[in-house]
Formats: structure tokens, C-alpha cells, sequence
């Protein structure tokens, strides 16, 4: 199915919790922030991704908060998988990867992607609250190991970590793992001191790749290859080359349909009409209905 812009819909993006274990200064919690215990369970996640499958969705992303602190995760992933969905991933800080990348992997998870702003422990306590980077290199590795792969590492690039990235393009190429630069977004003005533009960078590794791909289903993302490492780089969402290329739909912790990521104020309650027994696709065509790019507006 198509959005009244023309804009297929491939990819679902379901966040099953909004707590976290890291307290990372710069998040903005994405998506809908109400603070209030309605959570979904495994079976309804899956009931809802199943649905999404009959508007073209092929694409699943389980997101948070941080996703493996419910202790139904693997229960969700197993609700989730179904012949019409091609990919399953998630995104995740890496602190519990280690020990639960077999049973994720065994569940139908195919690939992850985790974040890592930096390999230096204090400047990784400085960023997060938490001081044990190593749980999250030894995340990494192990989620390689049992091939949750192509696994890609979130760096966010800002001024205090930019000198960092270095080390980070040397362990990506290591462990074979792909880097995302991901471009900040200070939504709050005490942040804006931390805003790095990534052109210079982007730039730089233009002229050093051995091969650039243009990802057509990705906003024409570019993908660069330097040396055997895939370098992809990740601008602010409210750009209208994104806007105009996006495929993904939504789903909030708490059970709305979100039809576009910079909007709270349009989101579509689909978890009430589950529990009261309804059929969930009218829900769907409405939260599509509703997608509208933020230039348009």
C-alpha cells in the first residue's frame, strides 16, 4: 500500500518498552513519551506485525527504550516471525547482548544494530552513566559470533567524540561489523555545543572509498567501502531527501500507530481495538492515511 504521497510502505518499527538502562545526555526518547504502564504483551506485538504484513511491510525493527530489558523479548521476536516478513533486527545499547545473542539469534532475530559513541571507558561514562564499555565491545563480538549479521555500530557523531572515530572505523573493520555515522540532533539548546557537521567527514571518506553504492530503499543513503569497511552515514530525520523516500511506519510501546517520526500529535490507537476483539487492518489504512511529509505541511 501506498501513502497519498505515493510512498510505499515496507518497514514497521515496533518499540516494546520505553525504559532504558543507560542514561545517555543527549536522548530525546523517541516517539510517544506518555509515562503509562499500558504495555503490549508478545502475543499482541505479533498479532499487530502480522497485520502490517498485508500493507507491504517486509521489514521488522524492534526498538525501545532498550528492547532486551523485557524479559519476553525472545517471546516477542518468536510472535513476530512470519513467511511474509524478510528481516527482523533490532537496536540495542549492547549492554545484555552477550549473554542473550544465542537465544535472540535461536528466536528469529536475523541482525542488530548497536551504539557505540566510543571505545575510551571514561569518555563512555561520560556519555552514559554507565561504566563498563567492554560489556558492549563483548556484546559485538558475540552477536557476530552466532551471525546476527550484517551487524551495523550507531556512532553518533558530535564534538566530543569526534576524535574517537578513528579507533571506532578501526574496531568496525576488526570485528566486521558496518558503521553507521549518525549525524546529532540537539533538540534542546544546552546541546547544541555538541553539534558536529559530518560533511568534512563524509567528504573525506568520498575521496578515500574504493566503491560507493547508493541505497535507493535506504532515502539514497550512500554507502561508501574504504579498505574493506562499509561506512554508511545517517543525517538528521527532518531532511526532505529522508521524508521523501521513507517507507517505515511506526508502532509506540504503547500500542499507537505512529504515521510519521517527527509527529506525536496524529498517532492512531490500535492497541484498545486488539483488546476489544476488532479487525486491526481499518487502524492500519487510517495510520497511512495520516502520513504526510513535514514539507508538505
Amino acid at each position: 500500500m501506498r501513502d497519498r504521497f505515493g510512498r510505499e510502505i515496507r518497514s514497521f518499527r515496533i518499540s516494546v518498552t520505553n525504559k532504558c538502562n543507560l542514561q545517555c545526555f543527549y536522548c530525546h526518547k523517541e516517539g510517544h513519551n506518555s509515562d503509562n504502564n499500558r504495555y503490549m504483551t508478545a502475543e499482541e506485538i505479533g498479532i499487530i506485525a502480522k497485520t502490517s504484513t498485508k500493507f507491504g511491510v517486509r521489514k521488522i525493527k524492534i526498538s525501545g527504550g532498550e528492547p532486551l530489558l523485557r524479559k519476553d523479548i525472545c517471546e516477542i521476536i518468536e510472535n513476530i516471525r512470519d513467511e511474509k516478513i524478510k528481516d527482523i533486527s533490532l537496536t540495542t545499547n549492547g549492554i545484555l547482548l552477550e549473554h542473550l545473542a544465542d537465544k535472540l539469534k535461536d528466536a528469529g532475530l536475523n541482525r542488530v544494530n548497536v551504539s557505540l559513541d566510543t571505545l575510551n571507558p571514561e569518555l563512555y561514562k561520560k556519555i552514559t552513566k554507565f561504566e563498563d564499555v567492554e560489556r558492549v565491545i563483548n556484546g559485538i563480538k558475540k552477536a557476530i559470533d552466532v551471525g546476527l549479521t550484517p551487524l551495523k555500530v550507531n556512532f553518533l557523531a558530535m564534538s566530543l567524540n569526534i576524535k574517537d572515530l578513528q579507533n571506532i572505523m578501526e574496531f568496525c573493520r576488526d570485528v566486521g561489523a558496518i558503521l553507521q555515522i549518525i549525524e546529532f540532533i540537539p533538540l534542546k539548546e544546552t546541546l547544541k555545543k555538541y553539534y558536529y557537521d559530518i560533511s568534512s567527514i563524509e567528504n573525506e571518506i568520498k575521496e578515500k572509498a574504493d566503491k560507493v553504492i547508493t541505497r535507493k530503499f535506504m532515502q539514497n543513503r550512500k554507502k561508501y567501502i574504504v579498505d574493506g569497511l562499509e561506512i554508511e552515514f545517517v543525517r538528521p530525520m527532518d531532511n526532505s531527501e529522508f521524508c521523501m523516500h521513507c517507507t517505515r511506519i511506526r508502532l509506540t510501546y504503547d500500542g499507537y500507530l505512529k504515521p510519521c517520526l517527527l509527529r506525536d500529535d496524529n498517532l492512531v490507537d490500535i492497541l484498545t481495538p486488539l483488546r476489544k476483539g476488532e479487525n486491526l487492518e481499518s487502524y492500519f489504512v487510517e495510520c497511512i492515511n495520516r502520513r504526510e511529509p513535514y514539507f508538505k505541511l
